[in-house]
C-alpha cells in the first residue's frame, strides 16, 4: 500500500469514525446533540425543543432519524474505505467524493464564523487532497 493510500484511508476512516461515534452518542443523549448542533445552526435547538411538547417530540424524532441515517452512512463508508478503496477500485474512489461535496454543502448551510463552519472547510480540503493524491493507477 502506498503512502498516499495510507493517508487517504486514514483520513476517511477518521471521518467515518467521528461520524459513527457522534451518531451513537447523539442517539443516547438528545440534549448534548441539540447543544452541539445548535452551534452549527446558530440558534438554540434545546430552547426550540422545549418551546412546546409537539415541537420537542418532532425534533427528537428528526434527531433519531438523522442519527440512524448517519450511522448507516458511516458504516457503509467504512466498508467502501476498507475493502474496494484499498484495493484501488475506481468506483470506490469516485464514491468517496461524497465527502468533500458533503463538507462543502455543510459549509454553505452552517452558521458562518463558528468552529463548525471552519471545520467543514478543513475537512473539504483534506478529503479532496486525499482523493487527488490517491487516484487509482
Amino acid at each position: 500500500m502506498t503512502a498516499t493510500l495510507i493517508f487517504a484511508t486514514s483520513i476517511f476512516t477518521c471521518f467515518a469514525g467521528i461520524g459513527l461515534f457522534a451518531s451513537m452518542a447523539w442517539t443516547l443523549n438528545n440534549i448534548k446533540a441539540f447543544e452541539m448542533l445548535s452551534q452549527a445552526a446558530g440558534f438554540d435547538l434545546n430552547q426550540t425543543a422545549a418551546s412546546n411538547e409537539q415541537t420537542g417530540k418532532a425534533m427528537k424524532f428528526l434527531l433519531i432519524d438523522f442519527t440512524s441515517q448517519m450511522s448507516g452512512l458511516n458504516l457503509f463508508a467504512l466498508l467502501i474505505i476498507w475493502i474496494p478503496f484499498q484495493n484501488g477500485e475506481l468506483w470506490a474512489w469516485a464514491a468517496l467524493w461524497f465527502y468533500p461535496l458533503m463538507f462543502a454543502w455543510h459549509y454553505l448551510h452552517y452558521a458562518k464564523g463558528t468552529k463548525f463552519s471552519i471545520v467543514q472547510i478543513v475537512y473539504c480540503v483534506l478529503s479532496s487532497a486525499a482523493l487527488i493524491l490517491s487516484y487509482p493507477g
